[in-house]
């Protein structure tokens, strides 16, 4: 799906589409719909106007479709860990889970030699749960150097 599209059926296919959302971003319905028709081309959705709506619905098809566009992947952030809990080595042990799971999809993908559309999706899921838990624990990893810090060199998470 291309970013145009991935616009327009994100404002239509929210509950109450364009006239819920338009006000919100202060346009109106009418200006909201040329913005997303693919068919309108003399109107444009600004990035902008995109993040909010991204934000607004809690619809990641715009970001996706853009990734997709550039050959990448959207990969969610796992959530920042309370400064209190050390989970550094739970999350090392998701990693070497994932990493099983991962390479148990691939074993049975190519049991028969082809792999279908399915298949494909199923292994790029575990792929990408694997990326996940890596950058858990690559958050908690830098969550540790943040403290070792005087906390005039500290980052916010």
């Amino acid at each position: 799906m291309n970013v145009q599209t991935a616009a327009f059926n994100l404002v239509h296919d929210h509950p109450g589409g364009t006239s819920a959302l338009a006000p919100l971003l202060g346009k109106s319905t009418s200006t909201l719909n040329h913005e997303v028709d693919p068919n309108y081309a003399t109107a444009k959705l600004g990035l902008a106007d995109a993040l909010k709506l991204t934000l607004l619905t809690k619809n990641h098809a715009i970001l996706n479709a853009f990734a997709m566009a550039c050959h990448c992947m959207v990969l969610p952030l796992p959530p920042c860990p309370d400064d209190s809990d050390d989970n550094t080595f739970k999350s090392v042990t998701r990693v070497a889970r994932e990493f099983a799971e991962l390479i148990s999809q691939v074993g049975e993908v190519m049991a028969d030699g082809a792999v279908s559309d399915n298949e494909l999706r199923r292994v790029e899921r575990e792929a990408t749960e694997l990326v996940s838990a890596i950058q858990a624990v690559l958050t908690t990893l830098r969550l540790r150097n943040e403290a070792s810090r005087p906390k005039t060199f500290r980052e916010v998470c």
